[in-house]
């Protein structure tokens, strides 16, 4: 190998070192990284290029600390492929009171979300370790001077020392005077017991007598019409019980709501109402008695209306838990229908959807339109308490298929219900006259 060959050989293993002192001194990596920007107001000495550890594990480096107005912040290179959620805390960590400085971050929760290359998050200006001990070992000092100062606080303990000290005197005279008052109090107690078990003994003696025949209130028992007399008496009394019950029950057991519905018909460009009175003579099951599509006839139509005006609806329904089912006369015609709560909203709200089907021998010119076929509605309820709900529907499927608005009033009126139930009460005395 001549010379030249050396030397060039050399110069190619000198770069090949130099290279690889540039790039451990220069802090460069074959990863790749993104950047984060966290925002303090004071980073507490925290070097350039300190490590950053997420839960305890590396995984980045800080690589600039600049100021920006009255913050501080500190753009972090994150390995690519680590997850930090929106809200992990970042803050200035130390390995110890004078250890060296980290960007420590505690993870947050997936729920958060992921925080993306070149998001800005805020950092927790929370006091580091070595400063919170400064500021512990500085109150501690203030406590010692305190205590080595004029004397006031101590002057101050010993007086409240001499207070307890009088309390205790205290208490132990007013214990010593009160002694023979609650001696004598307890011995009245003694007695009291004494006279009362005396007096049940007495009262079991009676009793015995009683039991034997002995005596005027022994002999009456022993008496066989006294005891059916007796006898007599309580079933009365039992039964004037019951009847006054069933008399309350019926005065307080009827549940009477005025209901009021209004519909709005986009087509006809008009509404109408529905009015009526829903009587419960007991849970789970109720009367429905009102008019139906009220109107004032003498207006003006918009638009062509086939509703059946100012009829009568009667029903009787039965309530089922989350189902209803009514059936009587819907629109001055034989009809049922049912209900169905999808699903409760609070206690006595939800979402209720239901269909009804009426007029089955439908066979009429109705506002120059011929019908020949069942009128069936189905429609969803919003209902949003006990009072009030509004929804939409389709009505008469079968034949115009129109679409209604619509919104519900219900409201119980206590004065109606007690009159129902006084009435129920003599209708019942009187048949039983």
């Amino acid at each position: 190998m001549n010379d030249e060959s050396k030397v060039g050989m050399f110069v190619i293993a000198g770069l090949a070192l130099l290279a690889t002192a540039i790039f451990l001194l220069g802090d460069y990596s074959f990863k790749t990284f993104y950047p984060v920007y966290a925002e303090f107001a004071d980073v507490s000495g925290l070097p350039d290029k300190s490590v950053v550890k997420l839960s305890g594990v590396e995984i980045g480096r800080v690589k600039e600390i600049r100021i920006k107005g009255d913050k501080v912040i500190v753009r972090l290179s994150v390995s690519d492929g680590v997850k930090i959620y929106k809200d992990a805390k970042f803050k200035v960590g130390s390995t110890s009171v004078i250890g060296s400085k980290y960007m420590q971050i505690d993870q947050g929760t997936p729920a958060a979300g992921i925080i993306k290359s070149g998001d800005t998050v805020r950092g927790d200006d929370a006091l580091p370790l070595d400063r919170a001990l400064s500021a512990a070992i500085s109150d501690l000092q203030g406590l010692i001077k305190e205590l080595r100062g004029d004397g006031t606080l101590s002057r101050n303990l010993g007086q409240t020392v001499a207070n307890l000290r009088d309390l205790t005197a205290n208490l132990n005279s007013l214990v010593s005077n009160a002694k023979p008052d609650a001696e004598k109090f307890i011995d009245n107690l003694d007695s009291v017991s004494a006279r009362l078990d005396r007096l049940l003994a007495q009262g079991e003696e009676l009793l015995g007598g009683v039991n034997r025949g002995e005596g005027t209130v022994g002999a009456l028992m022993k008496d066989e019409g006294m005891k059916k007399d007796v006898s007599d008496a309580v079933v009365n009394l039992r039964d004037a019980t019951a009847s006054v019950k069933d008399v309350l029950g019926r005065i307080t057991g009827f549940k009477m709501y005025w209901h009021w519905k209004w519909k709005y018909d986009p087509v006809f460009e008009g509404s109408h109402n529905d009015v009526g009175l829903r009587i419960y003579p007991r849970d789970g099951r109720y009367y429905y008695v009102g008019a139906a599509n009220v109107i004032n006839t003498k207006d003006q139509d918009k638009g062509v209306d086939y509703e059946k005006r100012n009829t009568v609806d009667a029903l009787l329904g039965w309530e089922l838990g989350r189902a209803e089912l009514y059936a009587g006369a819907l629109r001055g015609t034989g009809g049922a229908g049912a209900r169905y709560k999808v699903f409760r909203l609070g206690e006595s709200g939800g979402v209720e959807a239901y269909a009804e089907g009426s007029d089955f021998a439908r066979n009429r010119a109705i506002s120059g339109r011929f019908f020949n076929k069942p009128r069936f509605d189905a429609g969803v309820d919003l209902r949003f308490n006990k009072n009030f709900s509004a929804g939409v529907a389709v009505t008469d499927m079968a034949e115009t298929g129109r679409v209604n608005y619509h919104t519900r009033i219900l409201f119980e009126d206590e004065d109606i219900s007690y009159l129902f139930g006084l009435i129920s009460v003599g209708g019942t005395g009187a048949k039983g006259r």
